[in-house]
């Protein structure tokens, strides 16, 4: 049975595949829970005679998407994909690299590839198989704690094939909609025995630079507390 396909992950695919035909690398930027793996399940599945390599950030990611998509099809893994993780791809040795030979690469979580070692793993794939197609999967291609690098533009010369937000997909009734709670927290007696150790300190200089701390974090607290704290819920989806 083949790879089914949502509406928008059909264009998406679609879009994908003229980008690869074209360019010869391709990224899909959708919101987690969107289904951004069956696009890439579709890609192996129509195309048998390509030597598909897929790398993820762990085995746990990518068998968890294997659950989901078999629970919906009768899918089973072709023989032209083959699995590593960006941790085993870094350690392998350049005879066991050779090996691979891919045609296709898929970047799972690409906007991990910025990290240094994962980073250099690929790297030295891209250079061994300079001819491979290069398909790239994320919620994100920004790197927000690694100076604003955007993955997209460094991987893929920022050819994104399909690019939707969270917002949107919500929205467009992709993904449900967060359900915030609110939370109260009971910090005061935590407060108070950290004020005791304070003035337990023997040093008194010691002692004015922790107190220092201490009323800027009751500050801060009491602040948070005056407005509130809002957390959004996690929706009750798969997460592909």
């Amino acid at each position: 049975m083949a790879v089914q396909l949502l509406e928008h992950n059909k264009k998406a695919y679609q879009s994908a595949v003229e980008m690869l035909q074209k360019y010869g690398s391709a990224a899909i930027v959708h919101p987690t829970g969107t289904g951004k793996s069956f696009i890439a399940f579709r890609y192996v599945e129509q195309h048998p005679d390509e030597r598909v390599l897929w790398l993820s950030p762990s085995e746990y990611i990518f068998k968890t998407q294997m659950e989901n998509l078999c629970s919906s099809t009768e899918y089973q893994t072709p023989p032209n994909l083959t699995f590593l993780t960006y941790a085993k791809l870094m350690l392998l040795q350049s005879d066991e690299l050779a090996t691979l030979k891919p045609d296709c690469i898929i970047l799972d979580e690409f906007h991990r590839c910025g990290a240094e070692c994962w980073g250099e793993g690929v790297n030295r794939l891209l250079r061994a198989f300079p001819k491979a197609k290069l398909l790239g999967l994320s919620a994100t291609s920004v790197r927000y704690l690694d100076n604003q690098r955007d993955m997209a533009q460094e991987l893929f010369g920022n050819r994104i094939a399909s690019e939707m937000s969270l917002g949107e997909s919500i929205v467009r009734g992709i993904l449900p909609a967060p359900v915030y709670v609110n939370i109260l927290y009971s910090y005061q007696d935590e407060l108070d025995k950290y004020q005791q150790q304070v003035k337990n300190l023997r040093s008194p200089g010691l002692q004015d630079v922790n107190q220092k701390y201490l009323d800027a974090l009751r500050r801060a607290l009491d602040k948070a507390e005056g407005h509130g704290t809002n957390l959004p819920a996690s929706p009750n989806c798969n997460y592909l």
